[in-house]
């Protein structure tokens, strides 16, 4: 992922160079989401449609006082419709940048730059204890009580490898102003309770809390969520990149913490970091959107910062890395992973090349375009080089340019590739930078990338503020000028010049950067057999080395806070003390472009009109239904590939150069879409989605024409590579991910229709593929792949969507229906399959992780059934308030949660978590826990479970986007306003009803899944039987 250009479309695989550990995993609550769809319509982010205004007059004058705050500079910046203003608080020198733009989605953050010189993960763990109760707001955990008392588009705290940062958005103002007060005390005025240090940094613990001679263990949150992190491999191979690349300052400590550093942390150590480094002059407060900034000001100045004096912040300024004479080479170790590539292809290298500062912008954003020219796409030298001689599973996950750092890289890898190859890379990489230099680049392969830079500066992206928060958040940490890191605009025409003045221009930067560059790292990293092991032995020494270390005070004082924190952890929270929305905040809905309907070449068409600042967005979806079962599992090859192979009349490379000239790319993507009135059947669709200016919309549709009626496979050497690499990346990421995974698998043995979900894109999905390459020739593959292709394009089963402009609908209405013209018309089959529900079972995937990932699912009802909304604001309250205080608060997981689908199925689920049967045993006891405590649901905490549900029904929605719920689902917006409506009507009664009726009995029709370490005992601790996929 790129850091700071991220409205720049990032090339397959690459990430950033540094980790964020965060307060919330998207497993605690899905805070980003569209309206509880399927897994594949998620993916389509409801997000944002700012309403953009062409011209304002600045509200803030430079050199003049605002509340203690001196405005230092005021500018617009076209390329984005909106105005900068930074100010510096006259008293603390605090900086505040604010983005005055017309965006309902307000956003606000308080960053500090933090730099740890140890691998304890001190600014991790004192960002998870900032949110847990401060002077104002003396509540246990104010953070997580208020996610189901505000209606948040964003709420969460994340820590880099240099910063700490604590942003949240929201559209409601009421919303953005409690949260204001919430953050601004956590972050200045905290609690830093001993107690929440052991429960969310590390504590040593009685196995049984109540024996004095039981075994000790070691617990905490962030412990376990670290020892999940690097149960990942690519995080392993990053984290080992950032410290051997930067290894003289912070950058070469772990800031999120090594598992095994973690408790030698001690909360005296947090203390006093968090007086050092959370001092208002080592702040930067960000402030986005259409909200009074007054208001904030006058906030932040009157209680905050006025009380505090200035000091230097100097202490806490990274310096450049000192530059290498020589290049380096490290090797790692990795575990070996059970759901990857066969052990002697588990490797991994890389090259990672230090660049330049990041605080020197036109270089930064050259070398970040260059590093897209470098590695994006099948023009690309290093892809030709690397990629197409097929010795590898493709890039790496640390690909790419990052700029998250004091100092930029470069970095090109590889993944699943044998040792001895490990000199081939070396010798490929050279000769690549040497023919770079000596022939130069496409000119038309430069041309594409500048354009889709140029298209994304139009195109309205997912929570604008937010993304912009986060792409300038290194460069502002390290003094950089983040206001002119917004004239995109502006940097691609000194580079166009750049280039016009000297056509060898790029090739000056491969020589300087790439050529003659001693700041060169080689990393590779293989799997050793007995990691996991090794990783154990090292933990029971650490922990015996405590033991051994307590005399009979700290053994007790041991026992003693044991007991405290289980009874803080039990106790009733004082919510009153925290501020919460009224029904009246939320009543009205939010109010969306109207959608209209026709016919064009017999094809169902849905318009949309809406701002769309001159970019045209069209979706194609195929019902697809008709597939034989084995066309079907091969669906998501061919998506993955169909665009990379080129057609008869373009080649590959040919292609790619004209598509990305002209669009945002050609994109295909398998649709699963259960009935959701009666979830009585199902139907599967292949959605092909692309977007361009509206002067290329004709070359969009006829490019698309193009690929749909003229797709080929005829290579098969480039075929074969395309299905290892796909291979390849659906294996990586499974235990970052692995509670959807659990979910899935859980689903699965609820119904069919879960069950082929699975098959095509869960975990059964990676071995299902692996079984069938290994089975079948790349010819074999070829015709199956044609022949799909020969089925599913037919416009007689075949439905499309257009957002567009008012102006530009008309004429993008006839490109689409002379686009129509030219599909081919085929006999439709059978369009749904008949839904079956499974009979109970159990799921045990082996993985060599140190932690857990559970599930349980059952059916209840779809989403226009009258007790779906009762069932999601139920799935909410469990989620606050009985998952996350006993399966993360009291059993160390790092996430927990209930939801409801839209297919019915009704899902409890864990994230990285240290135990498995004790987690599903809690969600068994989810009635016995409704009974038990049912003076906790009362209407306070009711509505609370109401506003949680809301922040996913009233998340913001992309203007490409608008539509989409009926276009896929069949959702009307009256349906919708219907649906919102009687979820807030919601009584205890019906609560109550629903409780009796769904969780009472066992259902008939279950699911639980474990992803995570052997485990001998799990049918003799859930007494039930268990299949286990090793």
């Amino acid at each position: 992922m790129f850091a700071r250009l991220k409205w720049m479309r990032a090339a397959r695989g690459p990430r950033q160079l540094a980790r964020q550990y965060s307060k919330v995993s998207s497993t605690v609550e899905e805070l980003v989401s569209t309206r509880a769809k399927p897994k594949e319509a998620e993916a389509l982010s409801h997000v944002t449609m700012p309403h953009i205004i062409t011209q304002r007059d600045h509200k803030y004058s430079e050199g003049k006082v605002y509340n203690g705050f001196q405005c230092e500079r005021v500018e617009h910046i076209a390329d984005f419709e909106l105005t900068s203003c930074t100010l510096r608080h006259l008293g603390t020198g605090t900086e505040f940048w604010h983005i005055d733009r017309n965006d309902t989605n307000n956003v606000f953050s308080i960053n500090f730059r933090t730099t740890p010189f140890n691998s304890t993960g001190l600014p991790h763990i004192l960002e998870h204890l900032a949110l847990c109760g401060s002077k104002k707001y003396p509540v246990r955990d104010p953070f997580f009580k208020m996610l189901n008392r505000s209606v948040a588009t964003f709420m969460n705290a994340m820590t880099g490898p240099d910063y700490t940062l604590y942003p949240f958005s929201t559209m409601n103002e009421t919303d953005f102003r409690n949260l204001q007060r919430i953050y601004l005390d956590a972050v200045f005025r905290p609690n830093l309770a001993y107690l929440d240090f052991l429960q969310e940094g590390w504590r040593l613990e009685h196995s049984d809390l109540r024996n004095r001679e039981s075994e000790y263990i070691i617990k905490g949150v962030v412990y376990n969520e670290m020892k999940g992190a690097f149960s990942e491999n690519s995080q392993v191979f990053g984290q080992n990149l950032l410290n051997n690349m930067l290894p003289n300052h912070t950058y070469g400590h772990v800031s999120g913490g090594n598992p095994l550093e973690i408790p030698k942390l001690t909360h005296t150590d947090l203390v006093e970091f968090h007086s050092k480094y959370y001092h208002p002059s080592n702040a930067r407060i960000f402030c986005y959107g259409s909200f009074d900034l007054d208001k904030t000001l006058q906030l932040v100045d009157k209680e905050y910062l006025s009380q505090a004096d200035r000091i230097d912040n100097s202490y806490s300024r990274i310096p450049s890395q000192p530059r290498w004479s020589q290049p380096r080479n490290v090797h790692i170790s990795s575990r070996l992973d059970t759901m990857g590539a066969a052990f002697e292809r588990q490797n991994q290298i890389c090259i990672a090349l230090l660049m330049c500062d990041i605080t020197d912008i036109q270089e930064s954003f050259e070398l970040n375009v260059l590093s897209e020219i470098l590695i994006r796409g099948p023009n690309s030298v290093f892809y030709k080089s690397l990629i197409e001689p097929n010795f590898s599973g493709g890039y790496n996950q640390s690909t790419g340019y990052s700029g998250d750092c004091k100092d930029t890289a470069f970095v090109v890898g590889l993944q699943d590739l044998k040792v001895e190859d490990f000199t081939k890379f070396n010798e490929l990489f050279d000769h690549t930078v040497s023919k770079a230099i000596k022939e130069g680049f496409e000119p038309q392969h430069v041309e594409s990338v500048l354009h889709n830079l140029e298209l994304s500066l139009k195109h309205q992206s997912p929570h604008f503020g937010n993304a912009l928060l986060f792409n300038s958040t290194a460069l502002w940490n390290h003094e950089g000028d983040v206001v002119a890191n917004l004239k995109v605009s502006e940097m691609i025409a000194r580079l166009r010049d750049n280039l016009k003045q000297d056509e060898n221009y790029l090739q000056g930067k491969m020589a300087k950067y790439f050529a003659n560059n001693k700041h060169k790292l080689t990393l590779t990293m293989s799997p050793d057999e007995s990691y996991e092991e090794k990783f154990k032995l090292a933990e029971a020494e650490m922990l015996k080395q405590k033991v051994n270390a307590l005399d009979k005070t700290e053994s007790e004082k041991i026992y003693q806070n044991g007991l405290k924190l289980e009874a803080s952890q039990k106790a009733v929270p004082n919510t009153d003390l925290l501020p919460c929305l009224s029904l009246s905040d939320v009543t009205e809905p939010p109010k969306w472009p109207l959608l209209s309907r026709q016919s064009l070449q017999n094809v169902p068409a849905q318009l949309c009109q809406v701002p769309t600042n001159e970019i045209t967005y069209l979706k194609c979806l195929f019902n697809i239904t008709g597939l034989s079962s084995d066309e079907v599992m091969l669906v998501p090859l061919f998506c993955n590939v169909v665009n990379d192979m080129g057609t008869t009349k373009h080649d590959f490379r040919e292609f790619d150069k004209l598509v990305l000239s002209k669009t945002a790319g050609i994109d295909f993507k398998l649709n699963f879409v259960e009935d959701v009135s009666d979830a009585k059947s199902y139907r599967l669709g292949l959605m092909v989605t692309s977007h361009a200016l509206d002067k290329n919309v004709p070359d969009m549709f006829e490019l698309c024409q193009e690929l749909l009626c003229n797709f080929q496979f005829e290579d098969t050497d480039r075929l074969k590579m395309l299905v290892e690499n796909y291979i390849s990346n659906i294996s990586v990421g499974i235990a970052s991910s692995g509670h959807l995974y659990a979910m899935l698998s859980a689903s699965a043995l609820v119904s069919d229709a879960s069950k082929l979900k699975s098959l095509l894109s869960g975990v059964d999905h990676i071995r299902f593929m692996k079984q069938y390459v290994e089975q079948n020739s790349t010819n074999d593959i070829r015709d199956k792949l044609q022949a799909i292709g020969a089925k599913v394009f037919n416009k007689n089963s075949m439905r499309v969507a257009i957002n567009s402009s008012e102006a530009y609908q008309s004429t993008a209405v006839k490109h689409c229906s002379d686009f129509l013209e030219t599909l081919p018309t085929l006999e439709t089959t059978k369009t749904s399959s008949k839904l079956h529900l499974l009979e109970p079972s159990c799921q045990h995937y082996v993985m060599n992780i140190p932690v857990n990932y559970c599930a349980k699912a059952f059916f209840a009802v779809p989403y226009l059934h009258e007790d779906h909304p009762t069932l999601r604001v139920l799935a909410k309250l469990l989620s606050a308030k009985y998952l996350l205080p006993v399966v993360r608060e009291q059993n160390g997981a790092y996430g927990a949660g209930a939801k409801i689908s839209s297919d019915g199925i009704f899902t409890f689920y864990s994230y990285r978590d240290p135990h498995s049967t004790k987690t599903l045993d809690a969600f068994d006891k989810t009635y016995q826990w409704l009974r038990d405590e049912t003076n906790k649901l009362d209407h306070e905490t009711l509505f609370e479970a109401k506003l949680g549900v809301l922040q996913q029904l009233d998340s913001p929605i992309a203007p490409g986007n608008i539509g989409i719920d009926y276009f896929l689902y069949e959702v009307s917006q009256e349906m919708f306003v219907k649906y919102r409506t009687r979820m807030l009507a919601v009584t205890l009664d019906e609560l109550q009803a629903v409780i009796e009726k769904y969780f009472k009995e066992q259902p008939k029709h279950f699911g639980k899944c474990i992803l995570g370490p052997a485990n001998d005992k799990l049918e003799e601790e859930t007494k039930q039987k268990w299949k286990t996929i090793a």
